[in-house]
């Protein structure tokens, strides 16, 4: 079984995941500039793939996406770890070029109008949520809210009780 890390940093989300990252020091397996397409990486070669604390960075998400579906198999795992666009984190941090919502992920639906229109690749949504901070009384109000619906917490409560990371779990679809 064959699981990438993309942009590991200096921890893996697996230790055994071959971890691509540009970055010396970093816990790479292999070192590469993730912005220049494509990544040294066959074809059809990942069972599972970690974006984590990865996409917000990039300049061009739907070309990272649509790169993650050329080195994915069928039904390869894709699980993705962002901040939510409402975290202190995900504006702290000057190099995130994004801000990301549960919808976000939409893009990469397969049968999506705008999968498409951006040729993003095509994935299937297995599971997204919401993740929040330790604060026992906020962050359980944020996590109720969301729970009851995510819309209606994005749009009206999100900044009132922000939550702190988006974790998507997608499977390619091909």
């Amino acid at each position: 079984m064959v699981v990438l890390d993309i942009g590991c940093g200096k921890k893996k989300q697996e230790p055994r995941a071959v971890g691509l990252d540009r970055e010396p020091g970093s816990a790479a397996d292999v070192r590469c500039e993730l912005a220049h397409f494509p990544w040294p990486i066959r074809d059809q070669s990942a069972d599972r793939i970690y974006l984590s604390h990865f996409l917000e960075h990039q300049s061009d998400i739907l070309r990272v996406m649509k790169e993650v579906h050329r080195i994915a198999k069928p039904n390869t795992e894709v699980v993705v770890e962002t901040p939510h666009y409402s975290s202190p984190d995900s504006y702290t941090d000057p190099t995130h070029q994004h801000h990301l919502a549960l919808h976000s992920f939409d893009y990469f639906v397969q049968d999506s109008f705008e999968r498409f229109t951006y040729n993003a690749g095509g994935f299937r949504i297995l599971e997204r949520r919401l993740t929040f901070g330790g604060n026992f009384f906020f962050d359980n109000l944020g996590r109720l809210f969301a729970a009851l619906s995510a819309d209606f917490y994005e749009k009206h409560l999100a900044w009132i009780f922000p939550a702190r990371n988006i974790v998507c779990r997608l499977q390619a679809v091909k």
